[in-house]
């Protein structure tokens, strides 16, 4: 695995990154740079609401 296939940015404790076991939480700095580099955020944790983009 790579950071070439990152499907989605994960925050706090997200469930879905526990689940999948092959992901991990980002900080807030972390998930607003991949979030401006195109990276989708997950759909459950919310990463941009949660860092306070939108």
């Amino acid at each position: 695995m790579n950071r070439d296939n990152v499907d989605a940015v994960h925050v706090g404790g997200c469930w879905a990154a526990k689940k999948s076991g092959r992901s991990r939480p980002a900080t807030c700095e972390q998930a607003l740079d991949a979030l401006r580099n195109g990276v989708p955020p997950c759909v459950h944790c919310r990463p941009d609401t949660a860092c306070g983009i939108d």
